[in-house]
C-alpha cells in the first residue's frame, strides 16, 4: 500500500497533519471508518465532480480525526489492518 499520509507501525498509526508527523496508539482507537466527500470543480468546459477519501479515527478521548486517502481501495486495506492490530476497534460509521 502506497499512502503518503499515513503509515501503519507495529503499535500505533503515523498520519501526517500539516507539515509534521502525529501517532495514534492503536489501543487509543474507538471507531475507524471510510469518509467519502464530493467536490465540485468548475472547469473551463463545465464543472466537474471528484470524490476524495479519507480515514476517520474516533479516539477513546472522543477526538476525531480524518486523514486524506488516496483510494476507497486504501481505506479499506487500513481498516482491515487496524481490525487485525486491535480487534476492539468498531469499523463503520454509527451515530
Amino acid at each position: 500500500m502506497d499512502e503518503k499520509k499515513i503509515k501503519l507501525q507495529e503499535q500505533e498509526v503515523e498520519y501526517k497533519k500539516g507539515l509534521k508527523w502525529c501517532t495514534i496508539p492503536y489501543s487509543n482507537i474507538k471507531q475507524a471508518y471510510l469518509r467519502v466527500e464530493e467536490v465540485n470543480g468548475k472547469l473551463c468546459c463545465g464543472v466537474a465532480n471528484f470524490d476524495m477519501y479519507f480515514l476517520v479515527l474516533a479516539t477513546k478521548a472522543e477526538e476525531t480525526i480524518k486523514i486524506e486517502a488516496s483510494s476507497k481501495e486504501a481505506v479499506k486495506e487500513l481498516l482491515d489492518h487496524l481490525k487485525e492490530k486491535n480487534p476492539d476497534i468498531e469499523i463503520g460509521y454509527k451515530k
